[in-house]
């Protein structure tokens, strides 16, 4: 499973840490805290394989990985019901 960015949303973490996903066709912008951008970071980092950007953050942040992947699943599912991103 790959997760990667629908057509037409653009993504960048601003300079104080917040991940931004910009729907260039509507010109909304959806801001995210610096848990989420660090989670964006991780994803791209590892091909977009949810899986393995969450086991990268749970070793990280010393956190549980079952935890750290539910939380991510959590989040997907969100950025998904928003059209932001698809499952390839």
């Amino acid at each position: 499973m790959r997760v990667r960015l629908e057509q037409g949303i653009v993504a960048r973490v601003t300079r104080s840490g917040q991940l931004e996903l910009t729907c260039q066709q509507a010109g909304v912008r959806y801001r995210f805290g610096a848990t989420a951008a660090a989670m964006w970071i991780a994803l791209q980092q590892q091909g977009g394989s949810p899986e393995r950007a969450a086991g990268v953050l749970a070793r990280q942040w010393a956190a549980d990985p079952v935890v750290t992947r539910r939380d991510f699943d959590v989040w997907l599912e969100d950025l998904l019901r928003a059209g932001l991103v698809r499952v390839e």
